[in-house]
């Protein structure tokens, strides 16, 4: 929102020795105090002098700025409106990104805000500094955060008190000075909102010039969010300080895996990182960084996410109904944007536990470059056979890395260049007394990416980013042993994407939005495996529901060469009316799908769609503190590239069809405590599923689907050292997959009635913090056996299943533990943790397995209890 013209703000000196700033007079009639109700616009709390060229020292200028203040306080961008030329321009744009304000408040809230701010440039007078008094010494030095070296503006530096007291601020670098001290014991004495007060004895020497660096304790900041504000508001969305989900148990500091404590999303078999969001499977949510698609969130088992967490600026999760930029998926959509390396100087961390060890550096390479890379990789696999069961035997390897670059030519353009990648090997072994049924798995899975972006900021506040980027995937190299029989898949491909977005406004109350969103691959497939094409959801029997390669309907083998180019242009409309009470958001995005399988080849085939995809957002604020919001969109998702092998899929498989509904309430109880509620719906269709009758091919369009259900949320954030929230979500989701046939309805691979998550967190003295998770969830769906008979020809039992997927394997519940200590010293930090996962040892069952002749049934348990302790230190 723009601040009122009231709020055009002067400074009051420039330049310390040529030049001033002259205030213009106030309004001639002084804004009426706004109720408490109303918003309240921010205000300047630390300025910061322009530094100009000598050569433009002499003249006079002026620069019209326009400021993005967040709900911190802190400028995030400065756009030049009317440029007074070269050098003022630049100059006022630096000096503007360290002003501090106190935030502007909706409703008594911290909200957002914008802010128009007039830089005048005059010339004054040069009167030369008077030369100390032979009986002063000059006293200077820098005031820094205890940990991580930050320079803290705004810092109250008073020398001494009662009479012959002198006073400063410190400035954007933390620094402060005195030109004339008397030499002798004085005290500093330094104060302000963001610190804790320090009062430190100092001794001058008449002759000497004394320079000193104060390390003091700041409050912790709790401003950056997992989620922050959005250009464009989505109806759900999940914002989390980050701050607090790093001491969520269970995550091991892992800010990304709060994704897996929020409503909606149900808990994936044996905890791992698959990511399940209102009733759809997990290659239905997609996963980008920066707006470039990538294949996994997580390494294998959920313990990590593929991407470091320290260089993420915000993690939003979108489960379903989302704007018209992403699209290809009918479930919903996790965006990771990456944060810009720092600038004020080097900054690092390292950190070891029993999972892995991980290590990062960022800093300036001028004015104008900066830095980052970090690196991880596993060693959980020498420690983990030590607390699993005997029937279960897993060894996970992965490694994953991250290098950014940060240029900035101009005040208006920000270009990056960022590498990054995730490689993972696992190995697993669930053993069965009957030796025919045990089963051994070996994946091997990566991707790498290298993408660049530039944003350019116009004067008309309207902006553009273009994001070109490649990489190469492993989406899964899989090897598999059931009993005595072999299984391979080998598969990769080269992503080739680009994404385009402009964001104009047009008015007050209305804004347009326009891109594209291209992903181009070239995938090959490697395979041999029985005829069916191995897992699918939906399947009989093995993997706890999971299905599994039926080896009695023999072994084919294919080589697959396919292009795909997907291309879609998208445009929305943001309207603002009622005083912005009321925001309409319609938009449509045309999906472009053309596919080019087994080029050369007899059997070659194309294949082309253009899909319209209309959606539409509203939200209206009934009340301050209460707002209703709604969706509706059209979504469609492509076939995977296995799917149209002409062995194991179908290449006339057209794409998969959904309609989102979502309907939701916000209401703010207090300013910490916060409850949401929201409602789904979603209708599937032409879903990919297998072939029934004589003739058809392997795989076939013809499945319909539902998931429908609701979700709340109650969180209290940071209030008087405690934080914790409530997640729950009810749901249902159901599959019919030859509705032509009559096939009646079943639940869905990956239903979970009721999904609870309790966490609470408390900060103790001493720098101890002390956290709490408790997770239930109704245990997946399986294929229960309902009788068996002899084979006398293969000497083996043969089971008969009953309906798919209509037992279910015991609820899951589990309780973690996680105690931090830190010690912070001047030049750096250390936190010691302990993270306990299942602290009680619950049993948990993860898949069903059946003795040789399936009249007695039991169930694999996953992951007894993990306890993690780890360090890590920063700088």
């Amino acid at each position: 929102m723009r601040a009122p013209p009231s709020l055009l703000l002067f400074l009051p000196l420039l330049w310390p020795s040529l030049l001033r700033a002259q205030p213009e007079p106030p309004p001639s009639e002084a804004a009426a105090p706004a109720p408490p109700s109303a918003f309240q616009p921010p205000r300047l709390v630390h300025f910061v002098e322009a530094e100009l060229p000598a050569e433009l020292a002499t003249r006079e200028a002026e620069v019209l700025l326009h400021l993005d203040v967040d709900a911190a306080g802190r400028v995030t961008q400065v756009t030049v409106e009317r440029s007074a030329g070269p050098g003022f321009d630049e100059a006022a744009v630096a000096a503007a990104r360290q002003f501090v304000f106190e935030p502007a408040t909706q409703d008594q809230k911290p909200v957002p805000s914008q802010v128009t701010y007039r830089y005048r440039f005059v010339q004054r007078a040069v009167t030369p500094p008077p030369a100390p008094a032979a009986s002063t010494v000059p006293f200077s030095g820098v005031v820094l955060r205890r940990g991580d070296r930050v320079p803290l503006a705004g810092v109250d530096v008073a020398l001494d008190k009662g009479d012959g007291a002198l006073a400063t601020v410190t400035g954007a670098r933390g620094e402060f000075r005195f030109d004339e001290v008397p030499p002798g014991p004085h005290q500093v004495h330094l104060r302000g909102s963001t610190i804790g007060a320090l009062d430190v004895p100092v001794t001058l020497h008449a002759g000497k010039r004394l320079e000193v660096t104060y390390y003091v304790t700041a409050k912790e900041p709790y401003s950056t969010t997992v989620r922050t504000r959005r250009v464009v508001q989505e109806t759900v969305e999940q914002s989390i300080p980050i701050e607090e989900v790093r001491h969520i148990p269970g995550t091991q500091g892992d800010t990304i895996k709060a994704i897996q404590n929020l409503p909606g999303v149900a808990r994936p078999p044996f905890n791992g990182g698959l990511v399940v969001v209102w009733g759809s499977g997990p290659n239905d949510t997609r996963t980008y960084v920066d707006g470039v698609f990538i294949p996994t969130l997580f390494h294998f088992s959920g313990l990590r996410s593929t991407v470091n967490s320290e260089l993420v600026q915000s993690l939003t999760l979108l489960p379903g109904g989302y704007g018209a930029d992403y699209g290809r998926g009918l479930g919903g959509v996790v965006e990771i944007e990456s944060r810009a390396p720092r600038t004020d100087g080097y900054h690092g961390f390292a950190q070891i536990d029993l999972i892995d060890v991980s290590a990062g550096i960022e800093g300036p390479i001028n004015d104008r470059l900066s830095f980052s890379v970090a690196g991880r990789v596993s060693w959980i696999n020498l420690f983990l056979p030590a607390f699993l069961t005997s029937d279960v035997q897993t060894s996970p390897r992965y490694w994953d890395y991250q290098a950014k670059l940060r240029w900035r030519p101009t005040s208006r353009d920000d270009v990056d260049l960022f590498a990054f990648g995730s490689d993972d090997r696992l190995s697993l072994l669930l053993k069965d007394p009957d030796p025919t049924l045990t089963q051994a798995f070996d994946t091997h899975t990566y991707y790498h990416r290298i993408l660049g972006r530039w944003t350019h900021r116009f004067a008309s506040r309207a902006t553009f980013t273009l994001t070109p980027s490649v990489g190469y995937d492993l989406p899964y190299n899989l090897g598999v042993g059931l009993g005595s029989l072999p299984f391979l898949i080998q598969n990769g491909q080269i992503e080739y994407n680009l994404r385009a977005l402009a964001r104009i406004p047009l008015t007050a109350w209305l804004r347009l939005d326009a891109g594209l969103d291209y992903e181009g691959t070239r995938y090959t497939l490697n395979a041999t495996q029985n005829v069916d094409g191995g897992l699918r959801e939906g399947d009989s029997g093995g993997f706890g529901g999971l299905g599994g390669p039926d080896a009695t309907r023999g072994v084919a083998t294919d080589h697959f060469l396919l292009y795909t180019n997907h291309a879609a242009p998208h445009v929305a409309l943001s309207f603002e009316l009622l005083n912005k009470r009321l925001s309409i958001r319609p938009q449509v995005r045309l999906e472009t799908l053309s596919f080019s399988g087994y080029p050369g080849t007899p059997r070659h085939f194309t294949q082309a769609a253009f899909l319209p995809e209309p959606r539409l957002t509203v939200r209206y604020q009934v009340h301050p503190k209460v707002s209703l919001d709604a969706a509706v969109g059209v979504y469609h998702q492509p076939a995977g590239s296995a799917d149209l092998s002409s062995v194991f899929g179908n290449p006339r498989l057209l794409p998969q069809y959904g309609l989102h509904y979502v309907l939701g309430v916000k209401v703010n109880i207090t300013s910490t405590l916060h409850v949401e509620v929201q409602g789904f719906y979603k209708e599937l269709r032409d879903l990919v599923v297998r072939g029934l009758t004589i003739g058809a091919p392997p795989l076939t369009g013809d499945g319909i689907g539902r998931a429908y259900g609701g979700e709340l949320l109650l969180r209290q954030a940071l209030w008087k050292n405690f934080f914790g929230w409530v997640s729950y979500t009810l749901s249902r989701s159901e599959r019919r997959d030859h509705p032509e046939l009559g096939t009646p309805w079943r639940r869905f691979q990956y239903d979970q009635t009721h999904i609870l998550t309790l966490i609470a967190s408390y900060k103790l003295p001493y720098g101890f913090q002390v956290g709490l998770r408790f997770r239930y969830a109704t245990g997946n769906p399986y294929t229960p056996v309902v009788r068996s008979y002899f084979d006398s020809n293969s000497g083996n039992y043969i089971p008969i299943y009953g309906q798919t997927y209509s037992g279910r394997l015991p609820s899951f519940n589990q309780l973690d533990l996680r105690i931090d200590k830190t010690f912070t010293f001047k030049r750096w930090r250390l936190v010691a943790y302990l993270d306990i996962e299942n602290l009680y040892a619950a049993h948990t069952a993860e898949t069903a397995v059946y003795n040789y002749n399936y009249k007695q049934i039991a169930f694999v348990n996953g992951l007894p209890f993990l306890p993690v302790i780890g360090a890590r230190g920063e700088f």
